[in-house]
């Protein structure tokens, strides 16, 4: 091996190394995808008749070329930290609505003995709120322990009915939106989501507007042309999701909002039902369009 072919195989080792090693959330099949271009680009160098001194300048040191690789994919280092933050206070807002909900709203419709809530009542309501605003606050070293933490004591109490304490079930929507703040930013840090996930969502979309045609058509209550037409809408919209349209995930977080906020108007026999369907509306849209967004591009320096 010659002089200058030592020195030019040190130079593209020596690169092709640290940029593997600052690639290493993304894939295999992205991580070998962007070294094959990498060594691509040195032998097209070479072919032109300049140095690798001159094709690693060309690209870029390692760190700057990497961030830029990564914001491509959909790995910008802040991109994940700002999904999380959107969905863990989102948890926290669903929450605190929920707890004027329940307090404020529902014993009034069912005419119980907390038509006048006290003290105790509004305090038992508002825990849950504060339980999913916890990860906000604590260190980033024990940030996904406290949204597990705070994802499964959120789920548990929306399926656990203590006494005096059955409206905790309306807390579901907030325990959903903590589950896909631990869940949508790891699958995030491997860039947009797989066929697999896109379908799941896209099933869930359609799921509450089917189950409720499903209802009519087995006699629970009249099928109307408006249910039909929501149904038929709703299984359009799962199709754009599962189809990797982001927009299709704004649409749907509003009608999972607007669901919410009709359920706390005129609520009825199937409030709870309804609570829940606008929950995961809301969770489904909001985590797909985060998952879908565009990245942001690195800024020139």
């Amino acid at each position: 091996m010659t002089e200058r072919t030592a020195m030019k195989a040190n130079t593209e080792d020596a690169y092709l190394r640290d940029v593997g090693k600052r690639l290493r959330a993304l894939t295999r099949e992205q991580r070998d995808a962007v070294l094959d271009d990498v060594r691509a680009h040195f032998a097209d160098a070479a072919d032109a008749g300049r140095t690798p001194e001159q094709a690693a300048e060309s690209l870029g040191d390692p760190a700057q070329f990497t961030e830029r690789v990564r914001a491509e994919l959909g790995h910008a280092p802040d991109r994940t930290e700002r999904m999380w933050r959107i969905l863990q206070w989102l948890a926290a807002g669903v929450a605190v609505f929920t707890a004027m909900f329940v307090t404020y709203l529902l014993p009034d419709t069912r005419g119980d003995e907390f038509n006048e809530p006290g003290f105790e009542v509004v305090l038992l309501h508002l825990i849950p709120a504060l339980i999913a605003a916890l990860p906000i606050f604590v260190p980033a070293r024990v940030r996904r322990v406290a949204t597990t933490a705070v994802a499964i004591v959120l789920t548990v109490a929306s399926f656990v009915v203590f006494q005096g304490a059955s409206d905790l079930s309306f807390f579901l929507p907030s325990a959903m939106l903590a589950w896909a703040a631990l869940i949508v930013p790891i699958i995030a840090s491997h860039g947009r989501p797989a066929a697999g996930w896109r379908i799941t969502a896209g099933v869930l979309t359609a799921l509450p507007a089917s189950l409720a045609l499903v209802g009519g058509l087995v006699g629970s209550w009249e099928v109307t042309v408006e249910m039909v037409v929501y149904t038929v809408a709703f299984l359009l919209l799962g199709v754009l999701i599962a189809l990797g349209r982001s927009w299709a995930g704004i649409v749907l977080a509003a009608a999972g909002v607007a669901l919410l906020v009709e359920s706390t108007l005129s609520p009825g026999l199937l409030v709870l039902a309804a609570w829940w369907a606008g929950g995961l509306l809301l969770t489904v849209g909001v985590s797909h369009t985060l998952a879908y967004s565009r990245p942001r591009k690195p800024a020139e320096k």
